[in-house]
């Protein structure tokens, strides 16, 4: 033994049955438990018990962010809301509607309207339909197509430029027409790529818009103001000027823009005064100039008051047509002395309005003597005018 060792004193050994008899039973009773952990494990649902288990865990971490996941909740259920509210706004049901009605109150109208258009331009072999095509967000949309042709054939490849202007401007109207505000029509050469006889429909009709509102054209077309001047009772016209400065700038109407007797006046009331005062001041060589374009205008009026106060509009420059309806009898009152007085007017200011030779000049009449026949000629047209027939 070593020294640190401490001796001690030996005990009587317990008895070796009693200890294995209380082992053998530990023994049995820890098979039987295993056994029956064995029965057990065999009749439970592991993978129900392993979603479960996931379901608590889930629960676990949710009860942790209760916080978060309120606030996400009320977030969610707000943009609920906001889906149901776009789809109470969807323009599904309204076009639905819409058309239904627009299909009823407006497309017959509209094409209704649109064919008496049609036939009020003088386009009625013009063979083109409108049809309602669709409602699109509570719109009514409608084309234009061909009637009786087969095939996918478009305006485009089968209308002429002058028909297609025709058909958009019947359009236009139809739609623009019935709107409850009169609100004025602005039109840019609206007879571009039109004939003749489309040309003069589409001014009765432009003159008819007059009636209940503005109408306001731009044109450079000779043509149409001579005929809108004509059909037009009441019409003020601008001339638009191009200076060397630049575009745009206001001056008086062409001769050929004005009725004829308000242009007679314009030369007594305010060119020949200009022309007198030039003559005695500045004599001749100043006079000149202005007295000779007032000539050349006088010849140019003359020739537009035999046009449309002597003949009565019957024959027209810039028209095909010979216009006897309303107009033919009123040739009954031309008398001798009417042919005699425009053609001795005629004769004398021929020769200003056209060039002559530099041997044989003519001289040119005084602003005193101008003056005298342009009050004729005024006096003239005011009994021809009130003369009965």
């Amino acid at each position: 033994m070593h020294a640190d060792e401490v001796a001690l004193n030996a005990e009587p050994v317990v008895a070796v049955a009693d200890a294995v008899k209380s082992l053998t039973v530990y023994a049995d009773t820890l098979e039987k438990e295993a056994i029956q952990h064995d029965a057990d494990a065999q009749g439970i649902d592991r993978e129900a018990l392993q979603i479960r288990k996931i379901e608590l865990e889930a629960k676990k971490w949710v009860a942790q962010q209760a916080i978060a996941v309120r606030a996400e909740v009320v977030r969610l259920k707000q943009y609920k809301q906001y889906d149901d509210w776009k789809s109470l706004a969807n323009s599904k049901g309204v076009s639905l509607k819409s058309a239904e009605v627009a299909e009823k109150a407006i497309t017959h109208a509209y094409v209704g309207r649109f064919n008496r258009e049609l036939l009020a331009l003088g386009a009625t072999r013009v063979k083109v339909e409108l049809v309602k095509t669709k409602a699109e967000k509570g719109k009514v949309l409608h084309r234009l197509q061909l009637k009786g042709v087969k095939g996918k054939q478009t305006l485009e490849k089968v209308l002429s430029e002058g028909e297609r202007r025709v058909v958009a401007l019947a359009a236009y109207l139809a739609d623009l027409t019935e709107k409850p505000n009169n609100a004025p029509f602005i039109f840019d050469d609206p007879i571009s790529s039109l004939d003749q006889t489309w040309e003069e429909r589409t001014i009765d009709r432009l003159v008819q818009l007059s009636e209940t509102r503005q109408v306001i054209v731009f044109t450079h077309r000779l043509s149409f103001m001579g005929l809108i001047g004509e059909k037009s009772e009441d019409m003020t016209c601008v001339h638009i000027r191009q200076e060397p400065w630049g575009a745009g700038e206001t001056g008086d109407v062409p001769l050929y823009g004005k009725k004829p007797e308000a242009a007679l006046k314009d030369l007594l009331n305010a060119r020949i005064p200009q022309a007198r005062k030039a003559f005695q001041e500045h004599g001749t060589v100043a006079y000149y100039p202005l007295g000779k374009s007032i000539c050349s205008d006088f010849r140019i009026l003359l020739e537009r008051l035999v046009e449309f106060v002597l003949l009565a509009g019957v024959i027209q420059r810039h028209r095909r047509a010979v216009n006897t309806l309303g107009k033919i009898q009123k040739l009954v009152k031309i008398k001798m002395t009417d042919c005699a007085l425009i053609e001795e007017l005629m004769t004398k200011y021929s020769s200003y309005e056209h060039s002559q030779p530099s041997e044989a000049p003519v001289e040119l009449p005084e602003p005193d003597e101008l003056m005298a026949d342009i009050e004729r000629l005024i006096a003239w047209h005011s009994e021809f005018t009130k003369r009965a027939v």
